[in-house]
Formats: structure tokens, sequence, C-alpha cells
């Protein structure tokens, strides 16, 4: 069964929607952050939504290029994103297109801060490397936090407290 990644990512455009319309939130002052499949609808986000609704993204360990995840992340999660897209990228290459934000790099607007474990075997160095690259060439504003003891995720409390310190700056400087 396929599973549609944007349903999940159309779910968090309506969340945000709704606070803004309560007056939880402002327009133009809401901030994303996730890790792994959050990080994935952090980037989605950033490069889908106006900066009404996402001023900001920090995404940690999340896929830009799902391509390049599902050739150089662990061979056992393979099966994983086959089923969630459904098939491989050689099989429907336009899937993996549409729905891999890198694609999507020249929309941003808001403030992006990268957030990435140097020894992250799911979301690996590669991942990196190939959205910083289409970054640059895009002329795209980013920051970069990583942690070369961490992994798919931040989890050393030493690096914890100084992730939570450097997101909460981070977007105090996107909304200022």
């Amino acid at each position: 069964m396929e599973v549609i990644p944007r349903v999940e990512q159309e779910d968090i455009r309506a969340g945000i929607e709704k606070l803004i319309s309560d007056g939880i939130a402002e327009p133009g002052k809401v901030g994303i952050t996730g890790t792994s499949y959050g990080g994935y609808s952090s980037w989605w986000a950033l490069t889908h939504f106006p900066t009404e609704l996402v001023a900001a993204a920090a995404p940690v360990c999340g896929m830009t290029d799902l391509v390049v995840d599902y050739e150089s992340t662990r061979p056992d999660l393979r099966p994983y994103s086959e089923e969630m897209i459904g098939g491989s990228p050689s099989e429907i290459p336009q899937k993996y297109f549409e729905r891999s934000p890198i694609n999507f790099i020249a929309d941003i607007e808001g403030g992006l801060l990268i957030v990435q474990g140097g020894r992250d075997p799911n979301v690996t160095p590669e991942n990196v490397k190939v959205v910083r690259d289409a970054l640059d060439k895009a002329g795209k504003a980013y920051e970069v936090l990583k942690f070369d003891d961490e992994g798919h995720g931040i989890s050393k409390p030493k690096n914890q407290k100084v992730l939570y310190l450097e997101l909460l700056a981070f977007f105090d400087r996107a909304f200022a």
C-alpha cells in the first residue's frame, strides 16, 4: 500500500493555519523542527509553504533528496522507502522527484538551520552535501549545526543542551 507523504504535510499546513486563525500563532512567526521524518516535514514545509505559515525551519537529520537517501541509507531501510512511496527510484522516478524537498530549494524564503549527526547511517553525510550544494547554487542562506559524535538524531545530553539553545537563538533571529 502506497502512503502519500503529502497528506501528512497538508495536515501540518492545516494545523498551522488553524493556530493562526485562532490567534494562537502569528503569521510570519511560525517555525518548524523535527527529527528524521519530522526533519523531512520541516524541509517540506520550508520548500512548499509561504513564510506567512512557516517563516523558519530547523530540520534535524531530515531527508531532502529521496533518491540520494534511498541509495546511501542503510540497505535494510530501502523497503520502507519503497512501501512509503510505492516503489524504488528506478521504478517511479517522478514520485521520488515530486516528494524530494531538494527539488524545491529555489522556493525557500524563510530561515534555515540544518542540524545533522556526523555519523548518521540513515540520513548520511552525502544527503547533507547534496543539499548544501543545491542551496549554495540557488544562493539560499542557511546555517548548519553538526554534531560529529551523533548518529540519526541528537541524543547525548551535552549535545541536546547545545541544540536546544541554538534552536532558541535561531528562531529568535528568524522572527526578529
